[in-house]
């Protein structure tokens, strides 16, 4: 079983996206160290940000908000906006922080969102084996796929903006703060939709409608 976990848990999942964002790179493709590098920091992230959710309770959060998710709605939704999505958007850009300010190879603008992804692939792969061993069945590989694909999503924002910056020489401070906000938002409402029958059609549509715009500004950059 724990094989089973592990190879769809990181393995498949992260060389299926790992390959997909490394043929959108096809042009100058980073260094397979560097990207190799990017996903252990992204797997290294998520296991610190897990570990932070600990320390809420000193604070009066709950740690597990799970117990009020069908009691308290509205309450419910600002954790998912205030809480998880910051944090975990917060988690998976400080790597990238690091990577676009030390790694000489940044050098395009499609290379934020190729570093984001894989750093959200890191993440989501760190995420799967919390999440996986209370699944099974068709159950256990759609969130082997799924999460992995929904981190990239929303990191890609950030990356794609914040990268941006970095190449035209502009202060990193405030986009990063209204990327990673933006992110977030869309990240806390897709996770509070999605713990709903009735509101899993609209969180579809919001990583179908990033998805689309993530696409468009790739081929646009290849374009250039």
């Amino acid at each position: 079983m724990t094989i089973y976990l592990i190879l769809s848990a990181i393995i498949a999942p992260a060389i299926f996206w790992i390959l997909y964002f490394y043929y959108k790179d096809r042009f100058q493709p980073e260094p397979i160290f560097l990207i190799s590098l990017t996903f252990i920091l992204g797997f290294a992230s998520a296991f610190i940000c897990y570990k932070s959710y600990g320390l809420l309770t000193l604070v009066g959060i709950p740690e597990d908000f799970s117990v009020i998710m069908e009691k308290d709605r509205l309450l419910f939704l600002g954790y998912c906006l205030g809480i998880v999505g910051f944090i975990e958007e917060l988690a998976k850009f400080l790597p990238f922080l690091f990577i676009i300010s030390y790694i000489k190879s940044f050098d395009e603008k499609i290379d934020g969102i190729i570093y984001a992804s894989v750093i959200a692939l890191g993440f989501a792969s760190y995420e799967n084996l919390q999440y996986l061993v209370y699944m099974q069945g068709f159950g256990l590989f759609g969130r082997a796929i799924a999460s992995p694909l929904t981190h990239t999503i929303f990191s890609s924002i950030w990356g794609y903006e914040v990268g941006k910056a970095k190449l035209a020489n502009h202060s990193l401070f405030k986009i990063s703060i209204k990327s990673i906000t933006i992110s977030a938002l869309f990240h806390g409402i897709f996770d509070f939709f999605t713990t709903s029958p009735y509101l899993r059609v609209p969180a579809a549509a919001i990583i179908l409608l990033i998805w689309i715009w993530r696409i468009r500004t790739i081929e646009k950059l290849h374009k250039q």
